[in-house]
């Protein structure tokens, strides 16, 4: 005991150095342990099959982007029923319409299913008997005349005779024995040949057939001057042309232009 007493520093240092000395010689087992761990992890990593990441799904954003681009603007008017009702008119059998542009009813719902073009037609007809001077002879087709009756009618003329409602005969070629004749038109004051083999021939005008969609009404073969009847009033044919209808309406003389828009 007297000997650790006056020795116990030296004691100690042997101790603090011998547990020094064994650490240093399980030092190197300890690294080739923790190398072996190091690489057999890492041999796990290596060797294990990647797996390829799965697309994100960028649905959301790419919507959100488009927005940003094409902004939407704010619409107060229009078919949209925000700050537009729709009001729905009841027709006579039962059934509702809405009324989104103010032609689903009346004359703006007409609609032209055929127009047909009528001719005038001026035919040599041959000489007319008269006891004072040669007169020759026109037979007239006026397919515009509302009347079927008064639509074919003859005329007989002389070169540089009286006029009648239709046309006055200017001349006759040759004198002898004509068969060209020359004929000033009484509207328009043109003149116009005929002969014997071919007939002066123009449209005068045209017919249509419509038809009214929201009470099924159909109107065939209408002219200039026909009334129409639906949506409870009338409106009377002002216009025809190769294109469209203009109507008038007898409660307000309001008149409507419908286009023509033939099937192809």
């Amino acid at each position: 005991m007297e000997f650790l007493k006056n020795n116990y520093e030296k004691v100690i240092l042997s101790v603090v150095l011998l547990g020094l000395a064994v650490a240093a010689s399980l030092l190197p087992v300890w690294v080739a342990r923790e190398k072996r761990a190091l690489e057999e992890i890492d041999a796990q990593i290596t060797q294990t099959e990647r797996k390829e990441l799965k697309p994100i799904n960028l649905t959301t954003n790419e919507i959100a982007l488009q927005r940003v681009v094409k902004a939407v603007s704010l619409r107060l008017s229009g078919e949209h029923n925000v700050f537009n009702p729709v009001p729905w008119q009841r027709m006579r059998d039962g059934h509702l319409i809405p009324i989104r542009t103010g032609r689903e009813i009346g004359p703006g719902a007409l609609a032209i299913t055929k127009v047909v073009p009528l001719y005038m037609r001026i035919e040599y007809d041959g000489l007319a008997p008269s006891a004072d001077s040669v007169q020759y002879r026109f037979r007239v087709t006026r397919e515009t005349e509302k009347s079927a009756g008064k639509r074919v009618a003859t005329y007989s003329s002389a070169p540089g005779g009286s006029k009648n409602q239709i046309f006055m005969l200017r001349d006759a070629k040759p004198k002898d024995n004509p068969i060209e004749f020359t004929l000033e038109l009484a509207d328009t004051k043109e003149q116009v040949d005929v002969t014997k083999d071919k007939p002066y021939v123009t449209v005068a005008g045209y017919a249509v057939d419509l038809k009214y969609g929201p009470e099924n009404l159909t109107f065939p073969g209408k002219r200039v001057g026909d009334p129409l009847v639906f949506a409870g009033d009338t409106n009377k044919i002002v216009a025809i042309t190769e294109t469209n209808v203009t109507v008038a309406a007898a409660s307000n003389t309001k008149r409507t232009t419908v286009a023509y828009a033939p099937t192809p």
